[in-house]
């Protein structure tokens, strides 16, 4: 039995995920090697990426090991569960960190798609406030009980604007 095998065999005895380094202990062989073999092995498909640097067997994908897949997910190398309410806000900064990085290397590289990618998100949120006409009151109502200075000068800068126009 060679190498790719034993992995396979492994990871599909295996309930949890495993890592690189955990396989590489299991069947004392070099780390780098493992690594190596694992990408080979997820190129072919015949295993499958649980997270960051985590593997498990295609063929032993139960549906307990898919809610643990859907559940957890690693940010900032830290297994979190998705459920968390602190856990959703810090995996929403990191999507933001990414897709802020990905519109400027776009608006750099390619202008006519940020423009077109712009001009479809317009559209979105105009069709999007047609729909929800009383969002905007809800959040004015709202933020004008929790900031009334601020939302005076809002009123203000609005009326000020109005009238120059």
């Amino acid at each position: 039995m060679n190498t790719r095998d034993k992995i396979i065999s492994l990871l599909s005895q295996s309930k949890e995920p495993l890592k690189a380094g955990e396989i590489a202990s299991e069947l004392k062989k070099g780390n780098a090697n493992i690594r190596k073999i694992l990408s080979n092995l997820y190129k072919e498909g015949k295993i499958k990426k649980a997270g960051f640097g985590e593997y498990i067997s295609s063929v032993n994908i139960s549906n307990k090991s898919v809610n643990v897949l859907v559940k957890d997910v690693n940010v900032k190398n830290k297994s979190v569960n998705i459920e968390d309410p602190e856990a959703k806000k810090l995996i929403n900064m990191e999507i933001n960190k990414y897709r802020k990085a990905y519109f400027k290397r776009l608006k750099i590289n390619d202008p006519e798609a940020y423009k077109e990618m712009r001009k479809a998100r317009n559209r979105y949120l105009k069709n999007w406030r047609a729909d929800n006409p009383d969002y905007n009151k809800k959040w004015l109502s709202e933020y004008h009980k929790k900031h009334p200075e601020k939302f005076r000068e809002y009123q203000k800068r609005y009326w000020f604007k109005k009238a120059m126009s």
